[in-house]
């Protein structure tokens, strides 16, 4: 079968119809739907018929308050599967990567609880949409992608949103997100690069997508003067080619960029670009990815488990341990934890993690907790964010940005060298740091919804 040819399965009662797309490259993963107890049967990419039985479908809630209402969040769904007969599980939420099922490489990509009562995800029919590619292949060809955003280190700032992310509450409605949001960071300075080779530029300001022949990837939240001004439509970039830098278009205060995938042979169906994300980032950066969560909600007095076991590490290494420091200053070892909150607030949890070459990486959790008899908006922290990220010594200037909401006194910024500074709800402080080391930021206020703690880790290292 050629390149750009589609395979169609038809199945009988109880089975569900099946598409597969050849790219020029090789096969993409192939995207199904089934409703509980259905199976579809195909090849996958692989050299035989395998068969996939969707057997069950755990959606995980949170309450969690915005804007003057309590929402039930689905922060998860856990989707147990059969493959040819061997049972198993797959994730689908925030941070999910494809794994694999009985050789089979498999991927949550939507189950029908991110859709019901959302602002931007269409409502399914179906239980789960899946996608799954034969585990004797990549899920993606090495060296495809290049990471968005140059110089960046994941968890450099407070405000990222993965696939399905749930990102706000508003109109009494939820927001769970398609694409991924990498942002809350200082704006005008980060670089944004194509993530493909031979990319036409389709559009090109406050949006600007391109695409080559395999894939189009649009990225949003742009400002027009940001961007190379020798560039426009019509303009071919290179892989990992300079376009312009991080902006702020009508998001706020917290510059960001949202980045959505499709394929060219599929233009109507965005894709789960998470997974691409983490590839490119892996092999650019050579660092584990900590991956504890974003946002987590819980009634004071509550013990919630906090979850590290998505973090994951380069190809052909492994996650060897996982240390977690609490808010309190207590640690805890283990990719999941328990703990209980006495005090409604917001706090931010760090889990390091640590991959079989000795390499480490750091990331935060933030967990919002609230009076259970009168519930109110937490502190929020849009943004806690740096520059420069990386290649920071002993006396560089480093520009620290920050802005809280639903925070009103007692803001500061403790440096994590014993340096403490009076703060405010937004703004930017300079700050060098003396000494070789790994440093943490805490941003604090207090509000209606008690005590907003927000951390970040600043890498210094030798000259």
């Amino acid at each position: 079968m050629g390149p750009g040819k589609t395979l169609t399965v038809v199945a009988s009662v109880g089975f569900i119809l099946c598409a597969w797309t050849e790219s020029a490259e090789g096969y993409y993963p192939k995207f199904f739907t089934l409703d509980i107890g259905q199976t579809c049967t195909d090849a996958f990419g692989g050299d035989v018929p395998r068969s996939v039985k969707l057997l069950d479908v755990v959606d995980s809630y949170e309450m969690g308050y915005w804007q003057g209402g309590l929402r039930k969040i689905c922060y998860k769904s856990t989707i147990t599967l059969a493959v040819d007969g061997v049972e198993g599980t797959v994730g689908c939420g925030p941070f999910y990567m494809p794994v694999v099922l009985n050789g089979l490489r498999i991927c949550g990509e939507l189950t029908r609880a991110f859709t019901i009562d959302s602002t931007a995800i269409p409502e399914m029919s179906e239980a789960v949409l899946l996608s799954a590619k034969d585990a004797s292949m990549p899920w993606y060809d090495p060296g495809w992608f290049a990471f968005p955003l140059r110089d960046y280190r994941w968890g450099c700032a407070n405000f990222l949103n993965a696939w399905l992310g749930f990102h706000d509450m508003s109109g009494g409605k939820r927001y769970y997100h398609y694409g991924l949001d990498l942002g809350g960071m200082y704006p005008k300075h980060h670089r944004l690069v194509s993530m493909i080779p031979n990319a036409e530029v389709l559009s090109y300001g406050t949006g600007v997508s391109i695409r080559n022949s395999e894939f189009e990837i649009l990225y949003y939240h742009m400002v027009d003067r940001h961007l190379r001004q020798d560039l426009g439509v019509g303009s071919v970039l290179g892989r990992g080619e300079m376009f312009g830098y991080l902006g702020n278009s009508g998001c706020g205060n917290d510059a960001h960029v949202h980045i959505d995938m499709r394929y060219v042979s599929d233009p109507k169906r965005n894709i789960n670009c998470f997974p691409m994300l983490v590839q490119a980032y892996l092999e650019e950066y050579d660092e584990p990815l900590s991956f504890p969560g974003h946002k987590r909600h819980c009634y004071a007095g509550d013990t919630i488990e906090l979850e590290g076991s998505l973090s994951v590490a380069p190809r052909g290494r492994s996650i060897t341990s996982y240390e977690w420091t609490f808010t309190d200053g207590t640690t805890a070892a283990g990719a999941n934890v328990r703990r209980t909150y006495g005090a409604p607030g917001a706090y931010a949890e760090e889990l390091t993690v640590t991959d079989s070459a000795g390499k480490r990486s750091s990331n935060y959790v933030m967990v919002f907790v609230y009076d259970r008899e009168n519930p109110t908006d937490a502190p929020y922290a849009d943004s806690l964010s740096h520059f420069p990220v990386r290649g920071i010594v002993p006396r560089t200037p480093v520009a620290i940005y920050f802005h809280g909401r639903n925070m009103t006194s007692n803001f500061s910024i403790d440096y994590g060298d014993g340096v403490v500074e009076a703060a405010s709800d937004h703004g930017t402080k300079v700050h060098s740091y003396l000494h070789p080391g790994d440093y943490t930021v805490t941003y604090k206020g207090d509000g209606p919804g008690g005590t907003g703690i927000f951390r970040r880790k600043i890498l210094v290292r030798g000259q």
